[in-house]
């Protein structure tokens, strides 16, 4: 499988539909972390994102223009810690592209790109995948309990 990373912003054409497709997609997934959000708010802040160089920046795995996942380097993602800053977030592959390497490139990706602007560390936050990042050099920091889900919070050295 031959799979392209590259920002949202640079999907021309495609890069509404791949919006509306990820709006969706992160809706459903984060809804119970996000009380309140709507899908029309959100899919505002993807398209937003399109248009601009600032965080958040939007990344999407492809193959032959079908959208397979994608990847947000944000400047927050945990309110209760705004003083940290990037985040890896919402890392979302579809289900039936998953165990295939995707979600590993998109972490690469964002990792290669908060490096080459000059960010010493990296954060995100997980419910259940702590052991899939420490695999990929995440380090834990701290288990939280954040909008009443219990999370880990963790790093990368980048």
């Amino acid at each position: 499988m031959n799979v392209t990373i590259k920002a949202l912003g640079d999907c021309a054409e495609l890069a509404k539909s791949y919006a509306e497709q990820l709006a969706n997609w992160h809706h459903n997934e984060w809804l119970h972390l996000n009380p309140g959000a709507t899908l029309s708010t959100r899919l505002q802040r993807y398209n937003q994102s399109i248009k601009s160089n600032e965080l958040p920046k939007i990344f999407v795995a492809t193959v032959e223009n079908e959208l397979l996942g994608s990847v947000t380097l944000d400047k927050e993602d945990m309110d209760t810690r705004a003083y940290l800053t990037p985040w890896l977030a919402s890392l979302f592959v579809k289900p039936e592209n998953r165990k295939q390497g995707v979600a590993s490139l998109l972490i690469e990706y964002v990792i290669q790109y908060a490096k080459q602007h000059d960010y010493k560390n990296i954060y995100l936050f997980t419910e259940d995948q702590t052991d899939y990042y420490q695999r990929r050099g995440w380090h834990f920091v701290e288990s939280v309990e954040y909008r009443g889900a219990e999370v880990d919070l963790m790093c990368q050295r980048i």
